[in-house]
């Protein structure tokens, strides 16, 4: 049931990495994680500029989101077989491709067909998240996750924020051009800090699996490790709490009591910062301490947002003090489950990494869904139900991932 996997002592995962190469992965990300969520404060301009509806405007966004799932499933598992250097430059290349043709889609299908495209390609940090933690040192693993992962959401934040505003004045299409020179250069410099990777095999390392079999072999990572199917759960149910309430967030602002434009809702967005903030001190704390603390605390935070947003449909301090809570949450624990399946599979980041994100994908997806029923239902408490429940069943599992890792997680294992 196994598959050849990569040596995690390989010369890359020995070399000394250069002290700006984990910024500039953190930049990186955040640079190409924008691109996946670049058309969403622009569609509006799209439908004028295009001459089409604002419903058919959106399925530019659709074409963004799963394009990005289908690379992440097909593409980030040859992280672990394939060069990162010759993977990521290619990859750069595709995405820096797919963003100028859309700058230049005389349609609406050609735009979609080329942020599908770009959607698909722009996994990089999908791909940069398990290497920066192959080549950090096993007691900074953490907080060097961390700190890639503050870059990717402030790059998703940035562009929801800050993309309208930038469309508004020169046009979505330069903002498209934009984007392909800030990924083509914080690519080209993170590609070029990177330690250089040998074609040699060693004499008793196995050999490159097929690509076929390279996929065939997620699902049975999932079934194989305990401890990739702990984290995939704690981590769908808490993203899909904050999913439900975040994307019935807008609906709910533009009503009463509040009655505020989309333009205005959407600047809640930028409360999201509070994660990226927190986020390095959970970094620390995990190399000293392990996972399973902040993992506790997060479930706790996004437990205590349910009420705050629950009292936040009618009043405004509670609502900042509910995104606050659920973004630091969020944040704590996508580094925390993250850093604990590197921990565990160290020859299999990317596939690890490429099962726990398909997992959480479609966990936000189909929250996001539920929670349209019960706005519709039963208005903004009925998806804060939704959020408190779904937190309550990450708080329920918690117990069995604790005595799981005082059993497995040996310091020595830890250190892998």
């Amino acid at each position: 049931m196994s598959i050849p996997l990569r040596n995690p002592e390989t010369p890359l995962a020995r070399a000394r990495a250069r002290p700006l190469l984990f910024p500039m992965m953190a930049v990186c990300s955040g640079a190409t994680v924008a691109n996946v969520y670049l058309a969403q404060p622009l569609l509006a301009l799209f439908t004028h500029s295009l001459g089409v509806t604002a419903s058919a405007a959106g399925v530019v966004v659709t074409c963004a989101q799963f394009g990005y799932a289908a690379g992440i499933l097909f593409l980030v598992p040859l992280g672990d077989v394939r060069r990162r250097r010759p993977l990521l430059s290619i990859l750069l290349a595709i995405t820096v491709i797919g963003l100028l043709l859309a700058a230049a889609a005389p349609s609406l299908a050609l735009l979609a067909a080329a942020t599908a495209l770009v959607g698909g390609a722009t996994v990089i940090p999908q791909v940069l998240v398990p290497l920066a933690a192959e080549l950090a040192a096993p007691e900074r693993r953490a907080s060097v996750v961390a700190g890639v992962q503050i870059g990717l959401m402030t790059g998703i934040i940035g562009s929801r924020v800050i993309g309208g505003a930038v469309g508004d004045v020169i046009g979505w299409r330069a903002v498209y051009l934009l984007a392909a020179a800030l990924t083509a250069a914080t690519g080209a410099v993170t590609v070029a800090l990177l330690p250089r990777e040998s074609d040699r095999r060693a004499a008793d390392e196995p050999a490159r699996p097929r690509y076929p079999h390279l996929l065939a072999s997620l699902p049975r990572l999932l079934i194989r490790e305990p401890a990739l199917r702990h984290s995939c759960a704690l981590h769908a149910l808490l993203f899909g709490a904050y999913t439900a309430t975040w994307t019935s967030l807008v609906l709910m602002l533009t009503r009463e009591p509040y009655g505020y434009r989309s333009a205005v809702a959407g600047l809640f967005g930028a409360l999201g910062l509070a994660g990226a903030v927190a986020a390095p001190w959970a970094g620390r704390f995990i190399d000293r301490r392990g996972a399973i603390p902040i993992i506790a605390a997060a479930l706790s935070l996004m437990l205590a947002a349910a009420g705050a947003y629950a009292l936040g449909g009618a009043r405004l301090p509670f609502l900042i003090v509910a995104i606050v809570l659920a973004n630091i949450a969020v944040q704590w624990s996508q580094i925390a489950n993250q850093a604990r399946i590197f921990g565990y599979l160290p020859a299999a980041r990317s596939r690890a990494n490429t099962v726990y994100m398909v997992a959480v994908f479609l966990s936000g997806a189909c929250c996001a869904a539920l929670a349209s029923v019960c706005f519709g239902a039963w208005g903004w408490l009925g998806v804060c139900a939704l959020h408190a429940v779904l937190t309550l069943l990450g708080l329920s599992v918690l117990p069995l991932v604790r005595r799981y890792d005082l059993r497995h997680l040996t310091p020595a294992k830890e250190q892998s």
